[in-house]
């Protein structure tokens, strides 16, 4: 089964908030847990993952926050903000990554995305956490290599780097998942960067 690994850091480099997941004699090695959020105006996807203290790509746990149609926006963007905030404090992630803004031809579809956009990022900066955004070829690059691969290339390969025995469900979690770990493998790149620069 694919397996991803993360190059050690020198313990001095690392933000103080990963600092605090390890302790200098254990610093060849590291934790990062990331939160992926695939913003949906009816179900809005989520999957957190973290490199383990393996050096492996975990999963940690993945779903949806299913919305009503029939129920104004105001009220399903109120239902996403809290159930992010809690699982923000459940599961304490480093980051929140999201996907980054794309064109649409339907204007009104686009704008409630981009409100949700919003809620997510208010979630996760109201509880201190940085949000990173990345445009889909990104994250299609980084989790199959190719950044025009389809949806089922991309779901099949998160299974596959997460050792999961089915791909994940609903389809929301697993672009979720998809997102949280390109915001891993940029980080491991940044990190291997600053180490060679140090």
């Amino acid at each position: 089964m694919a397996r991803t690994r993360c190059e050690a850091v020198p313990f001095a480099l690392l933000p103080a908030s990963f600092r605090r997941r390890i302790s200098p004699a254990a610093s060849t090695l590291l934790t990062m847990r990331v939160l992926g959020i695939d913003c949906g105006t009816e179900c809005t996807g989520f999957g957190v993952v973290e490199f383990s203290d393996r050096g492996e790509l975990d999963c940690v746990c993945f779903g949806g926050i299913k919305l009503s149609p029939r129920d104004p926006l105001p009220a399903r963007l109120s239902t996403i903000f809290d159930k992010l905030c809690g699982m923000i404090r459940q599961h304490a992630p480093d980051r929140v990554a999201i996907e980054d803004v794309f064109y649409s031809v339907n204007v009104k579809s686009a704008l409630k995305l981009g409100q949700v956009r919003g809620v997510a990022m208010l979630a996760a900066s109201s509880l201190g956490i940085a949000v990173s955004e990345y445009a889909p070829l990104t994250i299609k690059s980084a989790v199959v290599g190719y950044g025009r691969a389809e949806k089922e290339q991309v779901q099949l390969m998160v299974s596959r780097l997460l050792r999961l025995e089915e791909i994940p469900q609903p389809a929301d979690a697993a672009d979720a998942l998809a997102i949280a770990i390109c915001d891993l493998h940029t980080w491991a790149t940044l990190s291997r960067q600053s180490a060679a620069a140090g």
